[in-house]
């Protein structure tokens, strides 16, 4: 394992992924099961429970295997899973969005990037419509944070309490 940073790149991304897919499922929903009104219609408070799910969901398991991959360097890992988490959702997935909203491949250069995407988002997602974009931008990095290093932990401490079993029992 000589260089365990690109490998920890690439398996960041596909667990974000498919965390993220699983975290739409979930959200969409639970959020019928906890409001009779649709998101796109109460957007004040869909926007904050999408976003906080969204925030939490994908970044939690992705942090304990990654660790449980790495076993070393919780902080370092924490920010380097939440920037490709972060790239991923808030970079190259608004990018796509925006070229799906421009009318890619026939009249797409660049046009209303990122405002297209945030639109185009917008309709699944009320945490990416104008106006709350910029709060989950923020508030959901962080939280971001937050929750890779809470899995971090939660494996850390699984992992010590197995060894020390371990220990016991020999």
């Amino acid at each position: 394992m000589q260089y365990p940073w690109i490998r920890i790149t690439l398996l960041s991304c596909w667990l974000f992924g498919g965390f993220y897919l699983l975290t739409f499922f979930v959200t969409a929903m639970s959020y019928s099961l906890i409001w009779r009104i649709p998101a796109d219609m109460f957007r004040d408070v869909s926007w904050i429970f999408y976003g906080v799910l969204f925030s939490v969901l994908p970044y939690v398991p992705m942090g304990g295997l990654l660790y449980s991959y790495l076993g070393r360097r919780p902080l370092i890992l924490t920010v380097h899973a939440a920037g490709v988490g972060f790239l991923v959702e808030k970079g190259i997935g608004v990018f796509l969005a925006a070229m799906m909203a421009s009318g890619f491949p026939s009249s797409w250069y660049g046009q209303d990037y990122p405002g297209s995407g945030h639109a185009l988002l917008c309709e699944e997602l009320p945490m990416y419509c104008s106006g709350f974009v910029e709060s989950y931008y923020l508030w959901g990095t962080a939280a971001s944070l937050v929750s890779v290093y809470a899995g971090t932990l939660i494996c850390r401490s699984l992992r010590t309490t197995s060894m020390k079993k371990e220990k016991d029992a020999s």
